[in-house]
């Protein structure tokens, strides 16, 4: 007898449902799709603990009747196709049939619906996949889908959940991506019983992107409206103000499909060349229109990615089309040789933050994107900071953690505007200033936090920081570990915060930005492995987004000075809180050995 079998159905469901449903945000994600094709005008989705215990999306859609109340909870069995050739030709998000089944196979799950022409609605409840009762019940015309446990039969899967915080980040990030797919819907997301978020159905994008960002945000962004045969390209693109660490700015639609795409990134980067730093990414929400036949979706199994045919002429004309975009509002091309000349968005000319007085007492903003703000490196001690006590070079020997290598350097000058040369007993040191300048605000930042004695500085106008729900979120949770630092930050209720102080040692930064920044970097969890605590993790990160002294900053000889006093009083002056060195020695002995004198 052979030993090859057929799975049982419940056995095969819950392997499928392994590559369907990675998380609670995955759920959040299949049923809102589903309400979206149901034509929805209203979604609400509610979660509890992250979405581990709880998840529902209701929806005014077209509802079900009571056989297709019970078949769509079986694998393969979908409305959206019939033959093999309509996969070529896909208009919704949903067309396999495989996420409710995916989703009954890992939960406890009670589906409510009605169509508008029923007298009562459907109710079917199952467990693990099995369906336990269907019942008539009384509902409003639409669908809601009730998900309780998740994973309580996959205890392999569970154990690899994030905490509720993160979870809730997660699913804050599908529920906004989706909210931006579909501006003509309304939205809402509650938490805990909490309300969240609640966008209204919105008459255009910038409607909505208000809804999502806020003003702020918008009135730094150029509307994109381009359209050609096989492509039409719509959206807005961020001013390079408006840059951020990472790519988590950037929301890509194809045929309204929020897609994740490597080329499309590249496309909006390749934009922005001339624009950007190095280690910054464009801000962009962007709707690419083209032939469904041109497309494939069905490339992975949640339908994140897509193949696209001919990608690489698309990308090449998307990118032509956002440079001429940046360019045309510019109102002249740039000249290789030269900085670019400050874009103008093509409407609000002001915005609420960065026109307005809030800022001055920080910075004043840079007239030309590529030149770095002028703040000098602080050449008198903070008051009340004992890492920043005055000290002279002479007592620096006798003093406890002080360094006598440091002391005995001579300063030669700066190479690059990026490095200090000096020379040492033995050769000659080369020194980062900007690894310098982190080590110093991170030690500062962290033994004020440790000792709990913040030094901070009040600033005279108040900031306003406007947020995202994945960034709200993160920031309530983070909320105890900033103000440890010296930041003054209180709630103004949903997605608002005001910054009243910042830590003394980071004057010249944009508070503003400095925690959109930190933000954007602890969603992707990164700088969390590299260190001992939050704490530590955030003083990292503010240390090394404040602006002081950067790579390609000028500076005096005083000011090269003091940075290498300071650095001598560090705890661990050699590497930078990410590890990277902060100077590094040439001896006497190198410098002959190349030179063939020895």
């Amino acid at each position: 007898m052979g030993t090859i079998k057929i799975l049982p159905e419940v056995v095969a469901n819950r392997i499928a449902a392994g590559e369907v449903i990675e998380r609670p945000a995955s759920v959040v994600k299949e049923l809102v799709e589903n309400a979206i094709d149901a034509g929805a005008t209203r979604i609400g989705v509610t979660v509890s603990y992250g979405g581990k215990r709880y998840i529902r999306v209701q929806d005014n859609g077209c509802g079900m009747d009571r056989e297709d109340a019970q078949l769509c909870l079986v694998r393969h069995a979908t409305s959206k196709i019939a033959t093999a050739e309509d996969i070529q030709h896909i208009a919704t998000l949903g067309f396999r049939g495989e996420a409710l089944p995916s989703i009954a196979a890992v939960s406890r799950l009670n589906l409510t619906t009605r169509t508008a022409d029923a007298p009562t609605a459907t109710r079917v409840s199952g467990t693990g996949g099995v369906i336990e009762s269907v019942s008539e019940t009384v509902a409003e015309p639409g669908t809601t889908v009730e998900v309780a446990d998740l994973f309580f039969n996959t205890p392999a899967r569970k154990k690899f959940l994030r905490s509720d915080a993160a979870e809730y980040t997660a699913i804050a990030e599908v529920f906004d991506t989706l909210a931006l797919s579909r501006r003509d819907i309304a939205f809402s997301l509650s938490n805990n019983n909490v309300v969240a978020a609640s966008y209204p159905a919105a008459q255009d994008l910038r409607e909505r992107i208000i809804h999502v960002y806020d003003e702020h945000i918008a009135n730094q962004m150029l509307p994109v409206q381009y359209a050609a045969p096989g492509l039409v390209l719509s959206g807005y693109i961020g001013l390079p103000d408006l840059s951020r660490v990472n790519r988590t700015g950037q929301k890509f639609f194809i045929n309204t499909r929020p897609v994740q795409s490597f080329a499309l990134s590249m496309a909006l980067s390749r934009a922005y060349e001339k624009f950007l730093e190095k280690g910054r990414f464009p801000v962009g929400i962007l709707f690419i229109d083209i032939d469904e036949a041109a497309i494939d979706v069905n490339v992975h199994p949640a339908k994140r990615e897509v193949r696209i045919r001919n990608e690489r002429v698309l990308i090449d004309q998307i990118a032509h089309v956002l440079k001429k975009e940046l360019h045309r509002a510019r109102g002249s091309q740039p000249a290789s040789s030269a900085a670019p000349a400050p874009l103008k968005p093509t409407f609000h000319e002001h915005s609420a933050v960065s026109s307005g007085p809030t800022l001055q007492l920080l910075r004043e903003q840079a007239a030309e994107w590529q030149t770095p703000p002028e703040v000098p490196v602080p050449d008198t001690p903070v008051r009340d900071a004992p890492l920043f006590q005055e000290r002279s070079v002479e007592n620096m020997d006798q003093e406890p953690g002080g360094d006598n290598f440091f002391s005995r350097m001579t300063i030669l000058g700066q190479v690059l505007n990026a490095y200090i040369l000096a020379r040492c007993d033995d050769g000659i040191v080369i020194i980062d200033q900007h690894a310098t300048h982190e080590r110093i605000v991170f030690e500062s930042l962290l033994r004020a936090s440790l000792q709990r004695q913040p030094v901070s500085q009040t600033m005279l106008f108040p900031a306003t920081l406007h947020l995202t729900l994945q960034e709200a979120h993160l920031m309530e949770a983070y909320l105890p570990e900033f103000q440890l630092l010296g930041f003054s930050i209180s709630s103004l209720g949903g997605m608002s915060f005001l910054i009243d102080a910042v830590p003394a040692c980071i004057g010249g930064s944009d508070p503003v930005e400095l925690i959109r920044d930190c933000l954007h970097e602890l969603m992707e969890g990164s700088p969390l492995r590299s260190f001992a605590s939050r704490q530590e993790s955030l003083a990292a990160l503010v240390a090394c987004k404040t602006y002081a002294v950067k790579a390609g900053k000028p500076l005096s000889h005083q000011e090269m000075e003091t940075l290498i006093k300071q650095l001598g009083r560090q705890e661990n002056p050699q590497v930078c809180p990410h590890g990277r060195p902060t100077y590094f020695i040439v001896s006497r002995h190198e410098i002959e050995r190349r030179l063939k004198r020895r």
